[in-house]
């Protein structure tokens, strides 16, 4: 079969090739490199892999289905708009179709993992601290934060070399029996057994979300869809106050409200991750609701991200590249860690803040809820603004501000100012959320899938030595006003905001050097060969 010179040029340079054509990547030091060899009749010919295993899933699928990829006239110099929304459109069809069967996994497991994690929030107004004494219930969600930094490493390997729905639908089930445990606890030994076990299990949550989301949507559908489903923090705030204040009419004789409230949650959870188990596709190539022109479509769509699908061969060499060559790696996680103090600082002492300016129990539980609202609004505009416009650097950066005029007005203003107080906590929820934007920093910024699943996962580690550190800023000795802590909380967010510009100085000034040193050159196809975002060239970063 003869091929004119340009479209051999082409198929050299995609991973899916005709039938009729065999394909080689040579592999020096852990890169893929693409070879040339003439044919017979003098026609260009990409030559075989010589190690599958080091090739996205996605080679073998479109090699089985003898799919030649569509290819767009494009040069190194493509504008960002091309990279951030793809240049192939996907139809309407299959795009409600991902969202229909994907997207809803995803916001239910988040939902389930932030409301879950905070049950023990609400149970701090429902009689929980009976069977506590000093800094006891801080101690619990430390206890938390540590075994989820514990578990990572673990989880992540596991996501890395069995298929991810899997292992989610069975660390899912596994979280909601230790959360239906919880309701057995009488006793600070026995509390923080459970919760051990809960950051354990609740570990694979954020970082299967992530993986998933980039498997299936552009970067631009990515910062959208992580808004969805990232904005069911607010909505668990909301639902878990009205459960907390649902579950405090009750009165049992054998089980207290709080008892019965984790209990009826936990096996609610054990159902949704036996769903899970069963009906969460992989990936692409697997997903039962596509039949295979819809996947090749898919597949077709998101090759712009050049991050490739998923590859279930662990590669030394990109860790070693995200913790000792990436320049990115180290300021993303410094803002990580000053963000999310204040998470971890509300999201355990909300209730117990809200209840220092007066209000009772079931006003306490009440006033979750606008927090629910005011949460899922921050996400939702600011993921929808990114998704429309990019500009994440901004975007990010404006979410600190109303984070430090909180914080500021908790330090001034005396607790007898209940309205005051309390709209200053809720301001500081913008600074919480930022968390999102760094997921679809993540998702959207680092091609290698060992490498992106390692940073999603580091991420969250240092998310979570945040959490530990913010509930011991509120020691019990300064109750109730717990002014150094909240002077902690505002020189976090004000350190931010430098480190924010600055990552994003860097990503700009690496695109412009990418485009410098490509200018002319025919753009070359590598989105499939699981090459890292430092290895390819071609690879554009959002900021």
């Amino acid at each position: 079969m003869s091929l004119d010179t340009k479209k051999s040029d082409n198929v050299l340079h995609t991973v899916a090739v005709n039938a009729e054509l065999s394909s080689n990547v040579s592999l020096s030091s852990g890169k893929d490199i693409i070879s040339n060899e003439k044919s017979s009749n003098g026609s260009s010919t990409a030559i075989e892999s010589t190690n599958e295993r080091n090739n996205d899933v996605a080679v073998k699928f479109l090699k089985e289905n003898q799919h030649e990829p569509i290819e767009n006239e494009s040069s190194n110099s493509e504008n960002n708009d091309a990279i951030f929304y793809g240049s192939h459109d996907l139809s309407k069809k299959t795009l409600r179709k991902l969202d229909m069967f994907v997207l809803p996994f995803l916001c239910m497991t988040y939902l389930l993992m932030f409301l879950d994690k905070a049950l023990l929030n609400y149970a701090a107004s429902m009689g929980i601290k009976q069977h506590l004494k000093g800094n006891e219930f801080a101690n619990l969600s430390t206890i938390f934060g540590a075994s989820y930094i514990f578990m990572e490493p673990l989880v992540t390997y596991l996501i890395q070399r069995y298929p991810i729905s899997k292992i989610l639908g069975v660390f899912i089930m596994t979280w909601g029996a230790v959360l239906a445990c919880h309701s057995a606890c009488k006793s600070y030994a026995s509390l923080m057994i459970v919760r051990t076990l809960l950051g354990m299990f609740e570990s694979s949550s954020a970082v299967g979300c992530i993986a998933i989301s980039g498997m299936y949507y552009t970067k631009s559908e990515q910062s959208a869809r992580i808004g969805f489903w990232a904005t069911q923090a607010g909505t668990g705030y909301i639902i878990g106050g009205l459960i907390s204040f649902g579950f405090q009419h009750y009165h049992g004789k054998d089980f207290t409200s709080w008892q019965i409230m984790f209990l009826v949650v936990g096996l609610f959870t054990v159902a949704f991750g036996i769903l899970t188990f069963f009906y969460l596709p992989d990936n692409v190539t697997n997903a039962w609701f596509l039949n295979k022109e819809e996947k090749l479509e898919v597949l077709e769509h998101i090759r712009s991200n050049q991050t490739g699908l998923e590859t279930k061969k662990l590669k030394k060499e990109q860790v070693k590249e995200l913790f000792l060559k990436d320049p990115l790696t180290w300021p993303m996680l410094f803002i990580t860690a000053a963000s999310q103090i204040c998470t971890g600082a509300i999201g355990t002492f909300s209730v117990t803040i809200t209840a220092t300016f007066g209000f009772d129990s079931y006003e306490t539980a009440l006033l979750q809820l606008p927090i629910g609202a005011i949460t899922a609004m921050i996400i939702i505009i600011t993921t929808q603004m990114i998704s429309r416009w990019g500009n994440i650097t901004l975007i990010t950066t404006s979410m600190y501000i109303p984070a430090i005029i909180g914080a500021i007005v908790l330090i001034s203003l005396p607790l007898s100012h209940k309205v005051g107080n309390l709209l200053s906590l809720y301001l500081l929820y913008s600074g919480s959320c930022v968390i999102t934007n760094i997921y679809i920093w993540n998702s959207c910024n680092t091609s290698g899938y060992t490498k992106r699943v390692f940073r999603n996962a580091i991420t969250m580690i240092v998310y979570n030595v945040a959490c530990i550190i913010a509930p011991q800023m509120f020691r019990a000795s300064e109750a109730p006003r717990y002014i150094p802590a909240k002077i902690g909380l505002l020189v976090t967010q004000c350190v931010c905001i430098p480190a924010q510009l600055y990552v994003g100085y860097l990503c700009k000034k690496e695109n412009q050097k990418r485009d410098k040193e490509q200018e002319g050159q025919k753009k070359q196809k590598y989105e499939f060969l699981d090459m890292t975002d430092m290895e390819n060239r071609n690879f554009r970063y959002i900021y």
